[in-house]
């Protein structure tokens, strides 16, 4: 079995806000036992032997931290996919030469509203919202792909159908809607109900069948089997944490995605390629024999699968039935 196709590396839990919905409870700096730039460049060496092909270099705010840039070149230089996630109030015009220079090849910006009141709100700070629009332009201006990252919940679940025009108008090439774990600082933020998780998806739907930009829904798994009932097909797995992608957090930890904070093991005591395989809950996530509930009984679970995470954090078991999925409450 090789290393995750993707696999996200939390370089820092330090970043400039405070977002209601982080699933990182982000501080405000750097803590002392962050995996060092040798640990860093260490572990791209490690998955690029062992087949990963995309790294997300995120946080936190990446940004923040002082060797991102050599961190991103090292990647390229190691035939690496990079690409880096932040709220986009650090991008600075020479920030984003260095991402360019670095190889860089697609930055995600979060956005959560279309206008100031609902952004600001989601990420705690006056002004947020124009910072990360700014940070957008810096990055399209330097020629640096950008794709926009936006976290669903019931207090922003009415903007959902504007987002597409105003992404248009922005000129980026991608939106990828994240719907709401409830870990970190994001178990106070009230998530979508069922019915409206529902309404969204097929909405979404809609939405990514007429949109010119590539469109994808993350945290959505039942969105994935919605996509083999209406079209005939689905492009992937709905849940691939602890199969196509993986996430090492600041301090090293192995976990099957940053929503699922499970420590499997740790890079700086064993070999990540050992921890991959033989962790016994990556094992037991991987067996779809194992799902409970209604996952259990689903006959999709090849394509949906439930999303493990949101059953951990409501229902203290990661094998349980997806709480807001509502193929199972009908």
């Amino acid at each position: 079995m090789r290393l995750p196709n993707i696999l996200a590396w939390e370089l820092t839990r330090a970043c400039n806000l405070n977002c209601v919905h982080c699933r990182a409870s982000a501080v405000s700096a750097p803590g002392p036992d962050e995996l060092s730039t040798g640990e860093g460049l260490s572990l791209l060496r490690d998955l690029a032997a062992g087949g990963t092909r995309l790294v997300i270099l995120s946080g936190g705010e990446a940004l923040v931290r002082g060797d991102v840039f050599d961190i991103a070149s090292a990647g390229t230089s190691l035939g690496l996919r990079m690409t880096l996630a932040t709220n986009g109030s650090l991008v600075t015009p020479e920030a984003a030469v260095n991402l360019r220079k670095s190889g860089i090849a697609r930055v995600s910006v979060s956005l959560d509203g279309v206008t100031d009141d609902i952004h600001d709100a989601f990420r705690g700070l006056n002004g947020a919202f124009a910072m990360a629009v700014r940070g957008i332009e810096t990055l399209l201006a330097e020629g640096i792909p950008v794709q926009v990252n936006t976290t669903v919940a019931a207090m922003n679940i009415a903007q959902m159908g504007l987002f597409p025009d105003f992404l248009k108008r922005l000129g980026v090439m991608a939106w990828h809607v994240f719907f709401l774990v409830p870990t970190g600082r994001g178990g106070n933020v009230e998530p979508a109900r069922v019915r409206q998780y529902r309404d969204m998806l097929e909405d979404f739907h809609a939405v990514s069948r007429r949109a010119l930009i590539e469109c994808k829904a993350t945290c959505a798994p039942q969105y994935y089997r919605m996509l083999l009932e209406k079209d005939g097909s689905s492009p992937t797995k709905g849940c691939l944490a602890g199969t196509g992608f993986g996430f090492v957090s600041a301090t090293g930890t192995v976990q099957p995605c940053g929503f699922l904070q499970v420590d499997c093991g740790n890079i700086r005591e064993s070999p990540l390629d050992e921890i991959w395989h033989d962790s016994p809950f990556l094992q037991m996530i991987r067996d779809t024999d194992r799902l409970q509930g209604g996952c259990g009984r689903c006959r999709h679970t090849a394509v949906c699968g439930g999303c493990r995470a949101r059953a951990y954090e409501d229902l203290g078991d990661a094998m349980e039935f997806d709480p807001v999925c509502w193929y199972d409450v009908e």
